[in-house]
Order: C-alpha cells, then structure tokens, then sequence
C-alpha cells in the first residue's frame, strides 16, 4: 500500500503551490523523501520501480515543463516571467509582442530578443584551499556550454513556491558550501494601485554558509541591452551610480532610429555586500563566449572566465559603445596613424571589458609585446577584426551595451546575510495600430528607469512586507490547497494581460494579445478580484465601456485595437445584462453612489433594451438570443443561460432603483421579476434541471452548466436569489452529475442519456470543451448554496489539469491567459467552522458586508491559521469576515 501522505506534505511536495514566502523556507524535499535532504538527480530521491537502475544512475523522475510562473511587473506596466527553472521569460514590457501586437506600420519589426538569457544570475563560491565553484541559478539545457564553460554549471535542482505576486527559490546543490533561497516580487499590493503599477521588480537573495569554514560568497546579474532595437545607431550610454549601499547600472538611449517602443531605458542594482561591475560590453562577450582570433591564436573569450577566477567583475569605466574605433580603416590606414594616437586608443580599449581582458592575455604571455609599434599594428588590426564580428564589418547591427552587476559577501560558518537586486524599465512609447501614442500611467510618476529602480530599493522593506502577507494570506488557510491556490494563481492575469494608458484608460485583454480588451461579457466572469482590490480600475474599466453605449441601449463587446476604438458585436446579448449586475456590484462592494448615479441612465436604456428580446410578453427573453459569449454555438427561443442572466439583471436593477430613489422604475422591475421568475420555471425546467433553450416549436434539453449564471452572480453580491432555493440545488446537482468527470473536468455542456439531441448543440466544440472561467463559477455558486465537496471538487479538477501540463498560473480559452479564469476570486466564499468542526459556507452576509470581505480577505495578516479583521469603515461585524 502507498504511503499516504498528509495535506502538508501535498501542498508543499507534490502541488510546489504553498510552500512559505519566507526566504528560509527548506521543507520540500526533506518532507517528500523521508526527512533527508536529497536531491532527484538520478540517484537520489528517485521514483523508479527499479533500485539497481536508481543505483547505477539511470533513474530518475521526469516532470514536464512549466510553460507558466509568477509574472514580476506592475498592473499596466508591463511584466517578466519568472519560471521555475529560475529564468525569466515573456519579456512583454516593449509595448510589442502579445501585450500590444498590432502596431503601426512604421513601427514593424520583432521585439528585442531576450529570452531566458535577457536577465541571468550565477552565484560563485570560494574557500580557502579549494576550486571555486559558479553555478548558474537557473536549469536550462540551452544556457549552459559544455565545450568552453563546464564550470559554470547549473544548480542540481530548484524547490519553486509561487505563490502570486511573489515566487521564492530554493536552490539546491549539495556539493555547495552555502544554502541560497530567493524571493522575487513586484510591489503589488491590494488597494494601492499606484504602487502596484510599478514597471520593475525585486529579486532578493538569502545565503547562509552551512559548512564549517569561512566562504566568500558572490551573486551577479547580466542583463542583456534591448534599447533601440533594430537601430543602425543605437546611441546607447550606460551609467554606474552609487547611493548608500546600492550600486544601479542605468541603460539609455539617445537613438532616433529602430521601433520607437524600444526607446526608453532601463536600470539593474544590487544591494548588499561589495559591489563590482562591467558597465556595458558586446554581447558575445558578456555570455557563453566566442571563439576569436587567428593572429593571437584561436581563443575563447567569456567574461565567465574572468569571473571565474577572480571572482569579481572589473569595475571599468567604458559607459559607450566602441564601433567607432578604426571602423572603415585598412592596414594601411592603420600603419599611418600617430604613434601617440595608437597608445591613446589601447588605454582607451582598457576600459571596455572584453579588450581589458584581451590585452591582459596578451601581457601576460609576451609582457614587452605592446611597445613595439610594428606589434602595436598587429593588434589595432586584430580589434578591428574583432569589433567587425561582433557588430558587422559595417557596424550596423551593434551588439554593445550589455552589463553586469556583482556583489560578493564573506560569511563565516552559520552566517546568512542577503544581496538584492532590482530590475526596473520605462519604455513610454506605446502606440495604438492606428497610430496614436497612449503612453502608460507609470509615466505620471517616473522620468525614467533610474527613478522606478530608486523607488524600488528605497522601499524595499515595506513592499516586500505587504506583498508577502498578500501572498501568504492566499494560501495561507487550512482549506483544500487546490481552494487556496485557485484564489491567487490567476490574479498573474491582472499584470500579465492589462493596459494603463497615460490618460487613466485601463482595461485587461480577454486573452493576451487576443480578441479584445474589457471584452464585456469576458469581463462579467473575470472582475471580481478587480473590483475587490483595485476597484477604480474595475469602475473605470465599466464607465469606460458605457461610455460606448448605442442609442437602442447595447453594451459594447470590447475595445480594439486600442482603448478609444470598439468592435461592432453590439449582437450579444447576454452583454446588456452583465453590465447591469456589474454595476450594481460594483456599487455594493465600494459604497460609491456617484458611480451608482452616474451609471443610472445606462443601466435603465441597457434594461429596456433587453426587455425589448420578451416577445410574448411573459417577463423573459425569447427573440434574437442566438448571440452570445458562446459564438460558436447557436441558440434559440429562451435559453436558460440568457433568461438566467435576466433574473439576475432584474433583480441587480431593482436594488439600484430603491436605493437611488428610483421608485417608478423599482415598483416595474418588481413586478417583471416575479413574472420571469415564473416564466423561466414553467417554460425551462424539466424535471432535473433547466433546458438549454425552449421555442414556441422545439426545446433543446441539453444540460448546460452555465443555467445558472445570473443566480451565481446575485449570490456573490449578496442579493440573494430569484428562483426556488430547491431548483437551484437540483440543477447543480445534475450539471454536477452529468457534466463533471474527475478525470476531464466541468464540461460547458452534455446531454444526459436519453435526451434528444440537436445539430447545433451535439459535439459543438464549445459546448464540449473545458472553460476555466465556467468551472470556477459553477464552483462557487456550489460551494455558496452548500454543495461544499461538489464545488471542491470541480476546483481540485481545474488545479490537477493544469499541474500536470504545466500551467498552474496561465489558463487558457481563446488565448493564454484568459480573463475569464479571474472567476476563482469568486470561490472566495465566506466560510466559518461549525459545531461538527467542518468549514461551512455561511450565506446569510448582507451585500455590502460581502463587498467588504472580498476586499479584505487579501488584504489582511494572518493568525495562526485563521484571518482575521478589523471592521472597514464600521461595514463589517467585528470578527465577523473569517477563513477557516
């Protein structure tokens, strides 16, 4: 029988989803192997049905890729990925690629190549008497070179916690002398919204020496240069300053050629210990290296070779790019230069990295060489050789530019101490398809990439404060992990996917780079973390699509290909209701009632103009419903799907009518919701549950899981509901039963045997097919009307799927990333312990004390396994908001 392990040991072993924030956290292996720290390199730790195979080496346990991290940036600001096998990747902060693809057409051409080699660290440690050792702090095949720098290799393997918005990093290597754990993060930070739009983030590192002897420990970063890309003259400059304890390497650009988006500049500092840098060099130096040379022999050139064995970087002074020098020169031309000149130029090349190192392999083994004017020749002919191939014989395609950070520590035995680095951009040129510059907010706050990275390191201490309690307060209950950690894991959507333009617009792609932005009825699932956290971006989002309204009342489908433009899906009609719930959400959770007024008129055309689809005159819509956020599956006649939506628009309304004083339009909106209340349980249910659609000719009685969308909604606000609590349960119970398969998750739809089928229902690839958003919504309304274990078990599906292809923080549907997934923040039920000590729904909040507990269920610090809070503004019970 297999070992059974406990809920500690999953989330912490198998799930890597809520591990501690901490930097010291070591459980991971130690609690999966038996309590000895081991590492799963083929020897050790090893799952294999076979332990002489474990023995002899040739066993170990593969797991797939993660394709998915923790994105580092801010809301609107753009991001970088960091994964787990420590690099970082998707570097959308250049206003191109999948945050912004459509650009204009003078600003063609590919984003800057970055890659997981764009920002790299490596740690090297020394001893008194022994080899020094430099690992890489990341697990790529494709970064290391075995040829020319075996020694730098990787680390054994890395423990990865991502737990939104940070992600700590264990890395593991047993024949290190030093245990070093780091903790990246962006100031995210719940109801700050101008912190949590910062264009950079922090990584910081903790080493503690866990040998017997004194070691000198060093930690550098490389960052590859993106500015101006594609610039014949790049004009870059880069700037080493230090501030106290902080040394920043500034790029710049002063180029008016290449994609106007990469015309910005950035900054890398670290802080902590004894700083030492390379302030820019060409790229083939400043990475695995190159071979070069015939005239002084065919030799390898890396800055790794340097640091490797000096263990510190140069600390030049070349801050400008060398392909200047003798460019366009002949031999000739070179032998006729001034013998004063020449020596100029050689101690000028001393300041550049690379040649630094040239010369001094040149000195060292034929020391008398230079002075010669004859030997001079020969080696102002080889650098010219040498600037030709690093940037063409032309120097059109300059690789300079690319720095180097390093710090370095002296820990004796049991020591620890800690050496961060920042990494910030501000890249303001953020152009629509059409032409028009929308800038980012970010701009209203920094001049450039030097005050973001200031801004950083001098508040480090309380933004990683703050970020950690987020974080930890996620996941830090004692509720089924795959609960927990659906809360968090797609708020990486809200950095990932967003736009902040300069004038104040903002709003969230419905899939990155895909579709649209503030795609409404995308949006109608995805804003609930939204308008708890950040709740003028979620109003400012919806007035913004208001604002778009038709005559006839229509909502907007979404905005492209920027946010002064929408499309023309003014046919959907499912949108004109979700706005109206949206509001009155909205409205509920903040308090604000100039948003409720402001928002009024648009609400009453967007309910005439649905109570318009009635044709019979029976109180529900059962015309022109065949367009939807399911476009791909037609309906007819009255689906339960848009009827549901209606109950809940009616019932939204009616609570905005009483308390603006709108008494005409509450005593109408009464009545009709009784009426189509009724409506829809004589003409949709059938016995078991309510049929996707009914007509005056036919009836679909395929199961939907989505017949109940407006109930959901209404149920999250704390309005209660508008059909039968009984049928309700019933209908969860069959999506639950005919729908829902452990092994393949909630279906959008299924038809229960027996039941007659349709063309356009039967197989539909929408119909038949897993969307995030959907099951997480199905979940909580479960979970909220006491389905608890049905709800759980829908969500710990999602989480399996997703765990095992890799993708635990980027769910997809039309597009990575997808709006809709934001729906988990919905889950967030409010649970207390009952007498039988089970974590129970509790569903008797008022609607504004529901708004109130979502937005503080992030905010707040944990204790001993239960949140607690204070009451906001006198709106909240004193310890009445708890996760159990």
């Amino acid at each position: 029988m297999a070992k059974r392990i406990d809920r500690r040991s999953f989330i912490k072993g198998a799930a890597f989803t809520t591990m501690t924030a901490s930097l010291g956290a070591r459980e991971v292996l130690s609690e999966t192997m038996g309590g000895k720290r081991q590492i799963p390199d083929g020897t050790k730790g090893a799952t294999t049905t076979n332990g002489a195979d474990r023995m002899r080496g040739a066993g170990f346990r593969a797991t797939v890729a993660n394709v998915s991290g923790i994105p580092l940036g801010g809301i609107g600001a753009g991001s970088v990925e960091i994964r787990p096998d420590g690099y970082f990747n998707d570097w959308l902060i250049f206003n191109m690629g999948a945050w912004s693809p459509e650009q204009p057409p003078d600003e063609g051409g590919s984003a800057p190549e970055m890659g997981a080699h764009g920002l790299q660290f490596f740690a090297r440690c020394s001893q008194t008497g022994k080899a020094p050792q430099l690992r890489r702090l990341g697990m790529r095949e494709d970064a290391t070179d075995l040829y020319s720098v075996g020694y730098a290799k990787p680390v054994e393997a890395i423990e990865f916690d991502g737990k939104f918005p940070c992600a700590t990093l264990e890395y593991v290597d047993s024949s290190l002398p030093v245990q070093i754990t780091g903790i990246a993060f962006a100031p995210v930070i719940p109801n700050d919204a101008r912190t949590s739009g910062t264009p950079g983030f922090t990584i910081a590192f903790k080493i503690k020496n866990v040998s017997k002897e004194p070691v000198d420990v060093s930690l550098m970063g490389t960052l590859r240069n993106p500015l101006a890309w594609g610039a014949k003259d790049r004009a870059l400059a880069n700037a080493v300053t230090t501030e106290g304890r902080t040394t920043c390497i500034a790029l710049t650009t002063a180029a008016e050629g290449g994609a106007k988006s990469t015309r910005g500049s950035m900054a890398i500092s670290v802080t902590g210990g004894k700083a030492s840098h390379i302030a820019g060099s060409y790229g083939s130096y400043l990475s695995n290296g190159w071979w070069g040379g015939s005239q002084f022999g065919s030799a390898h050139y890396s800055y790794l070779h340097a640091y490797n064995r000096d263990g510190r970087l140069p600390s030049l002074a070349a801050t400008t790019s060398f392909d200047d020098v003798l460019k366009g020169a002949s031999e000739q031309d070179i032998e006729a230069m001034d013998p004063i000149a020449k020596r100029s130029l050689v101690e000028r090349l001393r300041g550049d990295a690379f040649f630094h190192e040239f010369l001094a392999r040149i000195e060292q083994i034929e020391p008398g060489y230079l002075p010669s004017l004859g030997n001079l020749d020969k080696f102002l002919g080889e650098v010219k050789r040498q600037l030709d191939d690093f940037s063409g014989p032309g120097r059109d395609r300059s690789t300079w530019g690319d720095a180097a950070l390093e710090s370095t520590v002296h820990l004796k035995p049991g020591e620890e101490r800690e050496i961060r680095f920042a990494l910030s951009w501000f890249f303001p040129n953020h152009f629509s398809a059409l032409g028009t510059n929308l800038g980012h907010q970010y701009e209203h706050w920094f001049n450039d990439a030097l005050e973001v990275n200031r801004f950083l390191t001098q508040n480090h201490g309380k933004h990683r404060e703050e970020v950690v309690r987020f974080a930890e307060t996620m996941l830090g209950t004692n509720l089924d992990p795959s609960l927990a950690f659906g809360w968090g894991a797609q708020l990486t959507t809200m950095i990932k996917s967003s736009w902040w333009c300069k004038d104040g617009r903002f709003a969230i792609w419905e899939g990155l780079g895909c579709c649209g932005l503030h795609t409404t009825d995308i949006t109608y699932q995805g804003s609930f973390p939204l308008i708890a956290l950040y709740p003028e971006l979620q109003k400012g989002q919806i007035k913004m699509g208001a604002s778009y309204q038709r005559k006839d009342g229509r909502i907007p489908h979404f905005f492209s290909p920027d946010l002064l433009h929408v499309d023309n899906g003014f046919d959907r009609v499912d949108m004109n209701p979700q706005y109206v719930m949206m509001v009155c959400r909205d409205y509920l959770w903040t308090g604000d009632r100039r948003y409720a007024l402001d928002s009024w008129p648009h609400v009453v055309r967007a309910m005439n103009s649905t109570q318009r689809l009635d044709g019979d005159g029976d109180g529900i819509p059962d015309r022109d419903t065949r367009r939807n956020t399911y476009d791909q599956w037609d309906m007819e006649g009255s689906p339960a799907y848009i009827c549901s939506l209606w109950l809940g628009a009616l019932r939204s309304s009616i609570r905005l009518a009483h308390d603006l004083g709108q008494k005409e339009e509450e005593a109408s909106w009464r009545a009709l919701l009784e009426k189509a209340s009724k409506s829809f349980v004589t003409r949709l249910w059938n016995g078991e549950y309510f049929d996707l659609w009914v007509s005056d000719t036919a009836r679909d009685e395929c199961c939907m899981s989505d017949q109940l969308s407006g109930e959901w909604y209404t149920g999250m606000m704390g309005l209660g509901h508008s059909l039968p609590s009984e049928r309700i349960l019933a209908a969860l119970g069959a999506v639950h039963r005919h729908n829902f398969d452990p092994e393949q998750g909630l279906l959008n739809a299924t038809y229960p045997p027996g039941r007659k089928r349709h063309f356009k229902t039967d197989q539909n690839l929408q119909a038949a097919a897993n969307w995030t958003g959907i099951e997480y919504a199905n979940a909580a309304l479960m979970i909220d009307v006491g389905m608890v274990e049905e709800g759980l078990s829908v969500m710990r599906s999602v989480h399996d799927r997703y765990a095992r292809s890799g993708r635990r923080w980027n769910h997809v549907e039309c597009g990575d990333h997808y709006f809709r997934a934001m729906s988990s923040w919905s889950t967030h039920v409010h649970f207390e312990r009952t007498q039988s000590g089970r974590a129970e729904p509790v569903r008797h909040l008022r609607a504004e004390d529901r708004g109130a507990y979502y937005a503080l269920v992030s905010a707040d610090r944990l204790r001993g396994g239960w949140v607690d809070w204070e009451a906001p503004r006198n709106r909240v019970p004193t310890g009445l908001a708890r996760v159990f």
